[in-house]
């Protein structure tokens, strides 16, 4: 009989913890049932993005992925809270950066570093239309196209932030460094 009773609790707990558990998933705001999503296999971070209505752009700023391309089976992805576009705009309508417009952002990178800002606006413009969020399947990122390795030895912060993307490339070509641009530059 101990035994009986012993299993009775254990299920009436297991009950009272279930119910509990449901009563505050039920009272959370709905906002908050996305919180996260753990990426299962054959997923793409677009397929995410769009299900959740936010942009590719927000999701990998959100999780600080620099390859939106390259997105692993298991990982838990954090989402945002309706700080991304939505998924049927273009990238290249994203709101313009809170310092001000992108071609601002250049300008105020080149003067810091001395360098001619309509040769960076002209370079930016050549290489992603002036979008933050372009991404070149060839792997290069960003307003100026860093790829990751030169990303990683010049830039900080993350490879879609475009006064992070001003200030590498402004710097490059204060060092004389221009050729890292033989199209556009």
């Amino acid at each position: 009989m101990g035994k009986d009773r012993k299993t009775f609790r254990l299920r009436r707990f297991t009950v009272a913890c279930g119910l509990a558990a449901a009563v505050s998933l039920a009272a959370a705001p709905a906002a908050q049932a996305h919180e996260s999503h753990r990426v299962a296999s054959g997923e793409t971070l677009s397929g995410i993005a769009r299900h959740y209505g936010t942009s590719v752009t927000a999701l990998a700023a959100k999780n600080g992925i620099a390859d939106p391309d390259l997105v692993f089976a298991g990982t838990t992805l954090v989402i945002p809270d309706g700080d991304g576009v939505s998924s049927s705009a273009s990238a290249s309508t994203a709101p313009a950066p809170s310092g001000g417009s992108v071609t601002d952002i250049i300008l105020s990178a080149a003067a810091q570093q001395g360098v001619d800002g309509a040769y960076l606006v002209s370079i930016a413009s050549c290489e992603s239309s002036l979008n933050p969020s372009a991404v070149n399947p060839a792997g290069y990122y960003g307003l100026f196209q860093f790829d990751k390795t030169t990303w990683a030895e010049y830039g900080s912060g993350s490879i879609f932030d475009p006064a992070a993307q001003a200030s590498a490339a402004a710097g490059l070509i204060a060092a004389g460094q221009s050729s890292r641009w033989p199209v556009c530059g």
